[in-house]
């Protein structure tokens, strides 16, 4: 079958299995090596495969030639046997074989870069590092990756970033090549190149090294005004944990495995440094620097931190400097809090109110500040003000739930703030204020469904909502309803709901999707005053009446002459068994947002 050239693919199948024959005995392997000359590409190309994978180290000679062969797939497969038989005198005609490739096809570059791999004589694939060849370079440090070997730190110095790129790739990555991390963690304060791939490995391999050398180069890098903002956040995150890094690497996740170390040192090195990062002019640097001596616990950046939150133009600054102070239990927090329910930007007051409860301040004092936001703050830091007010002892609070529970009767309290108010009397466990509240929710809903669910008309975070809408797995919106050119197309495309539909029917949407049929989605049932009964797929509710589809026919039908009106159940799920009260009114408030078709 071998012999004959009328048919190529009962030749290729002979190849198979002779190729069967010599995983048993490599006699039969000896059969192929004349085929390597053979006048049909493919059958020359199947030949190198299959000797390749029968591993027959005798055919070496014979397959050198085919890495200059004519067809791609011969070549190919020839640099590919050569590997797997590890065919040492092969190493030299593979480079060329690489370099004539000039990294056009890169399918060759993978079979002479794991041929090479294979072979596992690092110093000629090393010596690479000078050759004027970028193809070569890069096929040098794939193969060198493969090795893992040390030998790869040359190409850190190369003049081509992409080649230093894959270098560090090489280094920091998967099992790691860790002889070689110091060369790497050694171009962090010399490297022109500024991508982020490169200079995150680069931070990464000085903390894992984790030398006094490498420390000084991380606090250098961090205060150099000429580096990237978001890599200098990055060195000063990593001088944060420098005590303690996490056991995953923070660059491609791999577990590295607990590291512990004297936090003396980077204290002591780096505290006036990153307390003078936070007047940085760049934001993520400040806020990384805020973050890094509460971590470190340095608590002579705390005047700079008061002054921050004094005069800092970004809030989310302010809030980590507040933050920072708390954590640091200095003794100008209590002033740092009432600058925070102070501040013009709501952010700020939010975060005040979060941490008022670690202040070692007076209860009374603080039952006060909070009673003051319930009093005249917007409805955000209400929420966030009664939630607080739930975790105070409630000898100092309990006056105050009385008299949110007696507005909450009389019809004065916001119901945007309902849940908020729930949840704190739960966290008071005082049964006298839990069963009130339930004795009011009960009387307020009047068995009405969405009376009961009215303290999710208002309040949410539309943000949070948009989480439930494309994330949550329990609700799966997404899967019935589209948004943009995402979703399915069970459901009404929710682009410009809020133009179409008013707020309290879309709670009723979420909370009885039964009571009312999206046009075009549900059947309706009609019986008219005359005692003609019709159904049909409704398209369109008006104040004058219905548009319904009956077959191929659309009728409309005046409300004037409807008797009764019944809709199919809807094949919506009820969100009252799958969402809280709270990811309802957060979805509700996302979903009032959406005005326009978009």
């Amino acid at each position: 079958a071998l012999k004959q050239t009328a048919s190529q693919l009962a030749r290729v199948n002979a190849i198979w299995g002779i190729s069967q024959l010599a995983r048993q005995d490599k006699k039969y392997a000896a059969i192929l090596v004349p085929v390597l000359k053979d006048n049909d590409p493919e059958i020359r190309a199947q030949a190198a495969k299959w000797l390749g994978d029968v591993r027959y180290k005798e055919a070496g000679p014979q397959l050198l030639p085919l890495l200059k062969d004519t067809a791609a797939r011969a070549r190919f497969f020839a640099a590919e046997a050569l590997g797997r038989i590890a065919y040492e005198p092969a190493v030299q005609p593979i480079i060329s074989f690489l370099q004539d490739n000039d990294d056009k096809d890169t399918y060759l570059r993978h079979a002479g870069c794991l041929a090479l791999a294979r072979i596992g004589k690092p110093a000629p694939v090393v010596a690479l590092a000078s050759s004027p060849s970028r193809a070569l370079r890069i096929a040098a440090v794939v193969a060198l990756r493969r090795m893992r070997d040390p030998g790869v730190a040359k190409f850190l110095n190369d003049p081509d970033e992409f080649v230093v790129t894959e270098a560090a790739r090489a280094i920091n990555d998967d099992l790691s090549i860790e002889p070689a991390l110091p060369a790497l963690a050694g171009l962090l304060n010399t490297t022109r190149f500024t991508n982020e791939a490169l200079l995150r490995r680069v931070i990464n391999a000085n903390l894992r090294v984790g030398t006094d050398t490498a420390l000084q180069s991380l606090i250098r890098y961090a205060v150099n005004e000429g580096g990237p903002a978001a890599m200098r956040a990055e060195a000063i995150d990593v001088l944060s944990v420098w005590a303690k890094p996490s056991v995953l690497d923070r660059v491609d996740g791999r577990l590295r495995g607990e590291v512990k170390r004297d936090a003396a040192p980077v204290v002591n090195h780096a505290g006036n440094a990153l307390t003078g990062l936070l007047k940085n002019k760049e934001l993520p640097v400040r806020l990384s620097a805020a973050k890094a001596v509460s971590k470190l616990h340095i608590q002579q950046a705390a005047p700079a931190l008061l002054a921050v939150l004094k005069t800092d133009r970004e809030p989310a600054m302010r809030v980590a400097a507040l933050q920072a102070l708390v954590n640091l239990k200095d003794p100008s927090v209590e002033q740092a809090i009432r600058l925070a329910l102070s501040d013009k930007e709501k952010d700020v007051r939010v975060a005040g109110l979060d941490l008022l409860e670690q202040l070692n301040i007076s209860k009374d004092v603080m039952v006060s500040l909070l009673t003051d936001v319930i009093n005249t703050k917007p409805m955000e830091e209400k929420q966030a003000a009664i939630l607080t007010l739930g975790k105070l002892p409630v000898a100092n609070t309990g006056k105050t739930f009385d008299e949110l529970l007696n507005k909450m009767e009389a019809g004065k309290l916001g119901a945007d703030v309902y849940l908020e108010l729930g949840e704190a009397i739960d966290s008071t466990h005082s049964q006298p204020l839990i069963a009130r509240y339930k004795s009011i929710s009960s009387k307020l809903s009047s068995n009405d469904l969405v009376a009961a669910y009215a303290s999710c008309l208002q309040g949410g975070d539309p943000d949070r909502g948009r989480h439930v809408f494309f994330g949550n797995q329990n609700s799966q919106c997404m899967r019935c309803h589209s948004y943009n050119d995402r979703g399915g197309n069970a459901g009404p495309r929710l682009n410009g709901v809020a133009s179409r539909i008013s707020r309290e029917q879309i709670l009723q949407a979420l909370i009885s999707p039964s009571a009312r049929l999206a046009p075009g989605f549900g059947m309706v049932i009609l019986e008219l005053k005359d005692g003609k009964k019709l159904s049909g797929v409704l398209q369109e509710e008006t104040k004058a009446g219905l548009k319904i589809k009956e077959g191929d026919e659309v009728r409309t039908i005046p409300n004037d002459e409807i008797k009764n009106k019944e809709y199919a159940p809807s094949s919506m799920p009820d969100m009252k068994a799958i969402l809280s009260k709270k990811e309802i009114r957060d979805v509700v408030s996302f979903l009032a947002t959406q005005k326009e078709n978009s």
